[in-house]
């Protein structure tokens, strides 16, 4: 880890190298230089730290302390109350400022809001800024090489707009050092960060490496080389066993720290999904009818009593002529004119039947009523369920194969259709816990009430496909399908029933009514919903040093 303060003074007393091994702390070692813009502090650890400051008035304290297998790896927050600038320069490297009450920049300032009017010919360029260090009472310390003049004209400008058109115009840049203002040429901070960065490269090359074994539980070690390799110096190395899927790193210890906590996030449990179907059929059937019977027969004969009293004809008979074996010139039995009955029977419907008749069997008269109503409801529910992973396609299906005849010019050959009830499906689980999924859900079964020329079912088929978001655990509608037959039927005898009232002796009436509903339900559940969302990919994670050698690469 390594601390830089600028605009602090570090005495001959303090700049050199502590070996603090002895204090079993898991500090090895604190080397304390003074460099050109403040003091660099260098701490060694033994493993895995955490690093925190915390800025009190004028001191600053350090806190180092190992990093725990179940910690996340955090930036520790840092007080500014006291305006104290930090910022992270290198991974596990900080910057703060020494100018404790001194605003960030000119812009932050209230200063900047000041105006300032100019009018110059031909001043010298140093002169002038003093003339602006004296306006916005602010040290300002200008490099040697920095020479030549000024000739503008400003009014009502800002003091910092003002600042910074004088140093555009002569190529000059200015770093902020505490509460001083050093202004030099561009090239000579161009130089410094230079010098700044071969020295971070050289301290890097002479830190000692480290072998690190990270073992991979749940993804494979090669699949997580290329992403860990992005984090080591090129001194550093990434080897597989493949045996026990482990990566052997080698690098300094905050590349291997870095790596392994990248391996940490990224191997996490695949989330395990159950998918849950529900296909709900619904059947209601109505059925209402009214029917009617009557008819009778009429004699005039000497055996009963009332002849015509001609010779011709002198026997007379009328009889209700309306079923299917009566044979000409014969009475009809049963004697029906009018034979519109309902469909009843045993276990259908209900009827009724008057005769009447005369002593001598001369005149009957006989009525028979009919009605039926059916209804009927049906519930069929089927349940597949199926677990897989995140990303894998999965399907179940049960059913059977129909043998069914095809005649060709090969003769007579069965085939098997398959009648079943499948489910496929291809989840994905979201980084905030949703389930997008892939669905296709198919039912086929035989219609035995349909059949063809040689008595072979037909296929009833049933089939939803679809993409949607569902929440874990919770339960939608993906489909649904809703039909209703109905139908109303009448059989009359012409012209007679049409007479109002009447005409119900010379009609039946019939009305059905038929309603199917299919409903689709679906619920995902995330079974290792803990250890598998809630562990991938919310920790932060501590990037590595960077080197020079390597951006330039």
């Amino acid at each position: 880890s390594i601390l830089r303060i600028d605009g602090a003074i570090l005495t001959d007393d303090f700049n050199k190298k502590y070996d603090t091994s002895a204090f079993n702390k898991g500090i090895k070692y604190i080397d304390s230089t003074m460099t050109s813009s403040g003091i660099e502090l260098i701490a060694q650890a033994s493993s895995k730290t955490i690093d925190a400051f915390e800025q009190n008035g004028d001191t600053i304290t350090w806190r180092i302390k190992p990093l725990r297998s179940d910690d996340k790896a955090y930036r520790a927050p840092i007080d500014r109350r006291n305006n104290a600038q930090l910022s992270a320069a290198e991974p596990n490297s900080y910057e703060l400022s020494a100018n404790y009450g001194a605003q960030k920049s000119l812009k932050d300032s209230p200063l900047a809001k000041r105006k300032i009017t100019l009018d110059i010919h031909d001043a010298d360029i140093n002169d002038l800024l003093r003339l602006l260090s004296d306006e916005i009472n602010t040290s300002i310390v200008v490099n040697p090489d920095v020479k030549g003049n000024v000739t503008l004209s400003l009014k009502s400008v800002p003091l910092d707009q003002a600042l910074d058109i004088i140093l555009r115009m002569h190529n000059l840049g200015m770093r902020y050092e505490g509460s001083v203002i050093w202004i030099a040429k561009a090239e000579t901070f161009r130089a410094e960060e230079e010098r700044l960065l071969k020295a971070a490269e050289v301290r890097e090359r002479l830190e000692p490496l480290e072998v690190r074994l990270i073992p991979v539980n749940y993804a494979t070690a090669s699949d997580l080389q290329s992403n860990v390799t992005s984090l080591l110096s090129s001194r550093g190395t990434v080897n597989i066993d493949t045996r026990t899927n482990t990566l052997i790193l080698k690098d300094v210890a905050a590349n291997l720290d870095a790596a392994e906590i990248l391996v940490n996030n990224l191997d996490t449990q695949t989330p395990q999904i159950l998918i849950e179907a529900r296909i709900v059929e619904t059947q209601a059937n109505f059925t209402k009818e009214m029917g009617i019977q009557w008819g009778g027969d009429g004699i005039a004969s000497a055996q009963t009593g009332n002849p015509t009293g001609i010779v011709f004809p002198s026997t007379v008979g009328i009889a209700g002529g309306s079923t299917s074996d009566n044979n000409a010139g014969t009475s009809a039995s049963p004697n029906f004119a009018v034979n519109l009955p309902a469909s009843v029977g045993t276990g259908a419907g209900g009827a009724l039947g008057i005769t009447l008749g005369s002593i001598g069997g001369a005149v009957n008269l006989n009525i028979r009523l009919s009605a039926l109503e059916n209804k009927g409801f049906l519930k069929i529910v089927s349940a597949p369920r199926i677990m897989t992973l995140d990303n894998i396609q999965a399907s179940i299906q049960q059913g059977t194969s129909i043998p069914i005849s095809v005649v060709s010019a090969a003769g007579a050959q069965t085939v098997f259709f398959d009648a079943k009830l499948n489910l496929e499906v291809t989840p994905h689980v979201t980084r905030d816990g949703n389930v997008y999924l892939k669905i296709n859900i198919t039912k086929n079964e035989p219609d035995f009430g349909n059949t063809g020329a040689s008595g072979d079912p037909s296929i009833i088929q049933k089939e939803a496909r679809t993409e949607l978001l569902v929440p874990d655990g919770e339960t939608t509608v993906i489909g649904g399908i809703y039909t209703r037959n109905t139908s109303q039927s009448m059989s009359s005898v012409p012209f007679f029933g049409s007479i109002p009232i009447l005409g119900y002796l010379f009609k039946s009436t019939s009305e059905i009514d038929n309603r199917t509903e299919l409903l689709i339900f679906i619920t995902p559940r995330i079974i290792n919903r803990d250890a598998s969302i809630a562990a991938s990919g919310h920790g932060s994670f501590i990037p590595p040093v960077e080197r020079e050698g390597d951006s330039k690469k």
